[in-house]
């Protein structure tokens, strides 16, 4: 039966409701797949330019290193030696977060990218004292500290909200693919074949390349109208300070996540100060093979960092962060047990893996270790890519870099005594044991940080989710 025409008249008169605006936007299930941001020019500068100049540093780092090394046998040099890469974050962490939402950031990494070429040249010129050596990690570390911020933030600028996710996956790609040429190939070859002076130019000529992809690097059209970096005069020192703490801890997803990503950065750190100990002790095989029983970790990374949007989509950033930080915790828990791993695999599951290691030819537990690098590097990977996909996304723009510096330094102090205590607790309690005391604590901290200290389930006035790639 037809309505009566006066309620025909009514409806038309009712205007449909405008749809409310989503803090998220709805994902779509379907549709054409999205392009590679690799085939936009603005975002491919950025990649290889972050590519170039990773390279550089971690090349230039371990030739640092291996020159403390060559020079020295005290294992207390080496220490400092990290202690050098700590100390700048705890002292400019945040002024550097600062600068980097004050201060224009393209043009910023390419004054810090020319520094770095500068103290390359400067280790060229003349055999560095080993006092020179310090100096000279603590001058890099510095520059790092200003540039990571800036990079991070500068990134966000490049691509649109929905494509953060994958924007950070393919930055992390290039962090990896930067670690593997930087570190296992180029440094190690030609400091034993030509080397540091060759290796030092080498490292100056990739800060100078980074510099001008950047140069050369536009925004795009749609990214004119950009807001202006905020002016410090209108903060006090305080104010300015806490901005990065601040604009967190009153979003519990943002917190959440950073927490998580946090927690993994301690973990790591107290990792690798154990791991020599650990192949000696329990693998029975020499420290120079580390990169070697830890390699299938890269791996792990780039499965990751494909699957990461994946999981991101399916269960949301939150809890692929969470659960990731439970992974990581759970393989580094079991190089504890890695003889009860291996028994319970070939006498309960049935798994051949000492016939498997016997083909490889290595020892049955050296490939246990292996097998577990895999899914901890996949842990550490989508941990990584959904926190800074949530931080940069639920973060103001005006903000990002300061919030990125906050959880850097975070990482750092949160870092420093267990990565102090882990070999000395090796030494009197057993590395295996150490093992697994830094995978308890990096659960007992989960569970710490989202219980004692719970944000507001509010937005803070000073986050926002960011309607379009405002500077």
């Amino acid at each position: 039966m037809p309505s009566h025409p006066s309620r025909q008249r009514e409806r038309a008169s009712v205007k449909p409701l405008k749809p409310r605006h989503r803090l998220w936007p709805r994902r779509s299930s379907g549709g054409p797949r999205q392009p590679s941001l690799l085939t936009q020019e603005t975002y491919r500068l950025y990649w290889f330019s972050r590519l170039l100049a990773q390279t550089g540093q971690g090349a230039l780092i371990y030739g640092l290193l291996i020159l403390i090394v060559d020079r020295t046998d005290a294992s207390f040099y080496n220490s400092l030696f990290v202690i050098c890469a700590i100390i700048p974050s705890l002292a400019f962490g945040l002024p550097a977060g600062i600068v980097a939402d004050a201060v224009p950031r393209r043009p910023l990494m390419i004054v810090l990218n020319l520094l770095k070429f500068v103290f390359a040249l400067s280790l060229i010129q003349h055999n560095p004292s080993l006092v020179g050596i310090f100096a000279a990690a603590l001058g890099i570390w510095t520059i790092h500290q200003f540039y990571s911020p800036a990079e991070s933030s500068f990134m966000a600028t490049l691509v649109p909200r929905h494509r953060f996710n994958n924007a950070q996956a393919l930055s992390n790609l290039a962090l990896t693919l930067a670690q593997l040429i930087g570190l296992v190939i180029l440094a190690p070859l030609l400091l034993k074949t030509v080397g540091p002076p060759t290796l030092f130019a080498l490292c100056a000529m990739l800060f100078m390349a980074s510099a001008l992809l950047l140069f050369l690097l536009q925004r795009p059209p749609d990214l004119a109208n950009v807001a202006k970096p905020a002016r410090l005069s209108r903060l006090s020192p305080k104010q300015m300070l806490l901005n990065g703490w601040n604009a967190s801890r009153h979003d519990p997803v943002t917190y959440e996540v950073i927490i998580d990503d946090i927690l993994v950065g301690i973990g790591a750190s107290a990792l690798l100060v154990i791991t020599p100990l650990y192949l000696k002790g329990v693998l029975n095989t020499g420290a120079e093979n580390t990169v070697f029983v830890f390699a299938p970790a890269a791996l792990g990374l780039v499965i990751g960092l494909r699957m990461s949007s994946r999981l991101d989509r399916l269960i949301g950033e939150r809890r692929t962060a969470t659960l990731g930080l439970m992974l990581f915790a759970l393989c580094v828990g079991s190089l504890g047990f890695v003889e009860q791993l291996r028994g319970f695999l070939n006498n309960v599951l049935h798994v051949p893996t000492d016939r498997v290691a016997e083909s490889l030819g290595v020892p049955p537990l050296i490939l246990i270790v292996m097998m577990l690098s895999v899914p901890a590097g996949f842990a550490s990977s989508v941990v990584s890519v959904s926190a800074r996909s949530v931080l940069l996304g639920r973060t103001t723009p005006a903000l990002r870099g300061q919030v990125v510096a906050t959880q850097s330094l975070l990482q750092n102090i949160g870092a420093l005594i267990p990565t102090l205590l882990a070999g000395i607790a090796a030494d009197l309690f057993g590395v295996k044991r150490v093992a697994v005391a830094i995978a308890l604590l990096i659960a007992f901290g989960a569970v710490a940080a989202l219980t004692v200290y719970r944000p507001a389930h509010h937005r803070s006035p000073t986050t926002s989710i960011p309607a379009n790639n405002e500077v």
